[in-house]
C-alpha cells in the first residue's frame, strides 16, 4: 500500500491541537492558569475594602474573579490555537504543501518527503490515532506521521496494515480542540 499526499497549515495545526490537548502538562498549566487568576484578585480586593473602609474592591475583584474563572477556558482556547497557528506558520513554512509517501511493507513503514527518507520498523510504532479529519501514526519517539483521510482510499485496509505492524488503534473521532 502507497499514500500520496501533501501536509497544508491546517494538517499540521490539528496535530499540534492534538498533542497539546493531550499533553498532561499543558492541561496541568491551564488548570493552574484557571485558578490563579482568581486567586490574585480576591486579596487584592480584600485589600482596597480594608484599605478604603468599604465593599467595592471586594465587589469589583469579586466579579473579576467570578468573571475569570468562568471564561478563562474560552479565551485560552483561542489564545492557544492562535499560538498554534503562529507556531506552525514560522516553523512548517518549507513542509507544507509538499509531496509526502508512505510505503507500508510487511515488517515497515518507508516514509519519504522532499528532505528525507526514513525506514521505521514494526516496533517503532506505538499508536494509530484516529480523529474525525486524520490519522496520527505516533512512534515511540513521540513524534508522528500526520495523514490526512482524504488521501487515503480505503481506510480500514490502512488502519490494519498499521494495527498488524504492533500499533495500538486509539479512537479518537469525538475529539475537538476545547
Amino acid at each position: 500500500m502507497t499514500l500520496k499526499y501533501e501536509l497544508t497549515n491546517s494538517d499540521f495545526l490539528e496535530y499540534q491541537l492534538y498533542a497539546s490537548s493531550k499533553s498532561e502538562s499543558h492541561k496541568k498549566k491551564l488548570r493552574n492558569n484557571r485558578i490563579l487568576g482568581p486567586i490574585l484578585f480576591l486579596p487584592y480586593g480584600l485589600y482596597l475594602t480594608n484599605r478604603d473602609e468599604n465593599y467595592i474592591g471586594i465587589i469589583v475583584f469579586g466579579i473579576t474573579a467570578i468573571l475569570w474563572f468562568i471564561f478563562y477556558p474560552k479565551y485560552s482556547k483561542r489564545r492557544y490555537k492562535n499560538h498554534f497557528r503562529k507556531h506552525v506558520e514560522e516553523n512548517y513554512k518549507n513542509r507544507i504543501n509538499k509531496p509526502v509517501q508512505i510505503d507500508f511493507n510487511e515488517n515497515s513503514i518507508n516514509a519519504k518527503d522532499f528532505t528525507s527518507d526514513t525506514k521505521l520498523n514494526g516496533t517503532e510504532i506505538k499508536e494509530l490515532i484516529e480523529t474525525k479529519e486524520h490519522f496520527f501514526i505516533k512512534l515511540t519517539t513521540d513524534l508522528s506521521l500526520i495523514v490526512p483521510k482524504h488521501s487515503i482510499e480505503n481506510q480500514t485496509e490502512f488502519k490494519k496494515r498499521v494495527t498488524d505492524l504492533g500499533a495500538e488503534y486509539i479512537d479518537e473521532l469525538n475529539w475537538k480542540w476545547k
